[in-house]
């Protein structure tokens, strides 16, 4: 298929790639950021015990019927019960234990009163209260915050540091999760260099590798990166091959459109792969090519800066979000008042950069050639043109891509 819209194009990526079903088991400090593989059940009731919210006294509550600032009641105290103690005395119904924060409740005991609230002769081991208490007034029940085979946490759930907390504090140790892709960046073109080689006439730095591969880490990913390759579609077939069996999902970046040195096409014939779209109903990135090798999907984006970062959040996203069981989330789509101007006609579907806040979206008034990059900084979002738009300009109605 040749120049398909947007729509279209998401759709045959998403019909030609399916989510990872591989699992692994994680330690809980590990798992920040990865989709739960299973349904996990409490092992236990929490708190495992009745216990103490506060540090003070408890005892029976028939205790202290009648207790007021002119009626005082004294108490015996027989222990003192601290967190993590576990008290072989039991009270009688005339007697109480001091108790701190977290410290397991006695069974004969019922409430807690607040060692502000009393006086206590630590001689005589005397307490004397003021006030009638309430059967389990300041009284944490065993199981009361969650129940001994409780469903926590369903399958499908994104980790986050809340989940850990609330696993770590039922025992649990280790989770099962799903695997994460393994995504595989690749640049074409002889004219590439990496940061940090010397500048020689004709040559340029490889922007897109990091980038893109700074993208993926910024969605929660670690990219598979792999050195550059030169315009010879038969040291690309080679390499690729070799690389496809320990990636899920490869994208690659320049080579796509119709100059001599755009070898993607010459090595989808030569190696007889299957073409599902080139050049799709957008500007910038028009040549986007997606395409299978070995049931292997690859996306090709441009290799123009600006026109390779829109093909990855409009298309490489959604690929990326099936893949991960929705780990990584899709662009939110949003409508926004325009600041600024962009005086130009929009034949075809256009997106431009832009800083979205508070319902109001900022352009430059240039800058917007797919070719430059350094107006991507403090940028967070794409505007979204229709096709037969004209220029825009300060209190236009737009939708916007918000870039999160």
């Amino acid at each position: 298929m040749e120049s398909i819209d947007l729509e279209l194009a998401k759709k045959i990526l998403l019909d030609n790639i399916s989510p990872i079903e591989e699992f692994e088991n994680k330690n809980l400090l590990d798992s920040l950021g990865y989709i739960l593989g299973e349904n996990i059940y409490s092992p236990i009731d929490n708190p495992p015990f009745n216990r103490s919210p506060l540090d003070g006294f408890s005892f029976d509550f028939n205790l202290s019927k009648g207790a007021s600032k002119n009626t005082p009641i004294n108490i015996k105290i027989i222990d003192e019960i601290c967190a993590g103690d576990n008290s072989f005395l039991t009270p009688s119904s005339k007697e109480g234990v001091r108790i701190m924060t977290g410290a397991p409740i006695p069974n004969t005991c019922n409430c807690v009163i607040m060692q502000e609230e009393v006086d206590f002769n630590e001689n005589t081991n005397i307490l004397t209260i003021y006030r009638e208490l309430k059967e389990f007034e300041n009284y944490c029940f065993k199981g009361e915050d969650v129940k001994f085979n409780q469903l926590i946490l369903e399958k499908n759930t994104l980790i986050t540091y809340s989940h850990l907390g609330i696993l770590a504090s039922l025992g649990i140790s280790e989770i099962k999760v799903y695997k994460k892709p393994t995504i595989g960046i690749l640049s074409f073109g002889s004219e590439l260099l990496m940061p940090g080689m010397s500048l020689i006439p004709g040559k340029i730095y490889n922007s897109n590798l990091f980038t893109l591969s700074g993208r993926l880490k910024e969605l929660n990913l670690n990219p598979k990166i792999y050195p550059i390759i030169e315009d010879d579609p038969i040291l690309a077939i080679e390499f690729i091959e070799k690389i496809l069996p320990e990636i899920d999902f490869l994208i690659t970046t320049g080579g796509v459109s119709v100059g001599k040195k755009d070898i993607v096409h010459d090595i989808i014939k030569i190696t007889n792969s299957t073409r599902l779209f080139w050049k799709v109903n957008l500007q910038p990135g028009t040549p986007v090519l997606a395409w299978k090798m070995k049931n292997k999907l690859i996306l090709s984006l441009s290799g123009n800066p600006f026109a390779s970062l829109v093909n990855f959040e409009l298309l490489a996203r959604d690929v990326l979000s099936k893949l991960t069981h929705g780990l990584i989330k899709l662009p939110t789509v949003s409508e926004a008042i325009i600041s600024g101007e962009f005086s130009k006609y929009s034949k075809k579907r256009r997106f431009i950069r832009a800083f979205y806040d508070k319902g109001i979206v900022y352009v430059n008034n240039n800058k917007h050639s797919s070719g430059m990059i350094s107006s991507l900084i403090n940028k967070n979002a794409l505007i979204d043109i229709a096709p037969g738009t004209n220029p825009l300009s300060t209190g236009d109605k737009v939708k916007v891509i918000l870039i999160d």
